[in-house]
């Protein structure tokens, strides 16, 4: 908008050390509601890591690609975890048991199973014994989730979507006054 003669414009444009100034100063001032806010921005900020993750796991059965997903941290809050998930039990078909076998590898015996095969007149005739010998086989690791979450461009999506919570906390008064509202305990 162009000034006419007499008048003046005034146009106020926060700057990043003036965000930084209000982020600091809600941590002081209310540190539960500046812990929500981190916890829901870091939520956010994994939440983008999902689709990614599920086009890169290998589909076998598609029970890993389906078991990815992303929740708070437990621990060291404010956090959140993406990944595949267990799941309750084996038989769950929500979760992926076998998932650190996947994103890690393994190594799995040959010819180790105690139990005794019968043979055939015709295989001694041959000269075949009863005798196994074991051995191992090593499944090479497939990281697909740490390739992914070292990709740049993920990695610059996931900040894109922590600073953009950040941001309509300041802006969007319902969005705050839902972190910071007083709740009985």
């Amino acid at each position: 908008m162009a000034s006419t003669p007499g008048t003046v414009e005034v146009k106020y444009v926060p700057e990043d050390s003036m965000r930084a100034f209000e982020l600091g100063f809600i941590e002081g001032s209310n540190p539960r509601a500046y812990n929500k806010l981190l916890a829901v921005a870091s939520l956010n900020a994994v939440r983008t890591l999902v689709n990614p993750l599920k086009s890169a796991a290998p589909v076998k059965s598609g029970r890993l690609q389906r078991s990815i997903g992303a929740k708070a941290g437990r621990f060291s809050r404010p956090s959140a975890t993406v990944g595949p998930r267990p799941g309750r039990n084996r038989a769950d078909p929500r979760g992926a048991w076998y998932r650190y076998f996947v994103t890690s590898g393994h190594r799995t015996r040959l010819g180790t199973n105690k139990a005794v095969k019968g043979i055939s007149w015709a295989d001694v005739a041959a000269g075949k014994s009863l005798v196994q010998k074991g051995g191992s086989a090593t499944v090479q690791a497939r990281p697909f989730v740490t390739q992914t979450a070292e990709n740049p461009t993920n990695r610059a999506k996931m900040m894109d979507a922590f600073y953009a919570t950040v941001e309509r906390y300041f802006n969007d008064s319902v969005f705050r006054h839902k972190l910071t509202r007083f709740r009985r305990r």
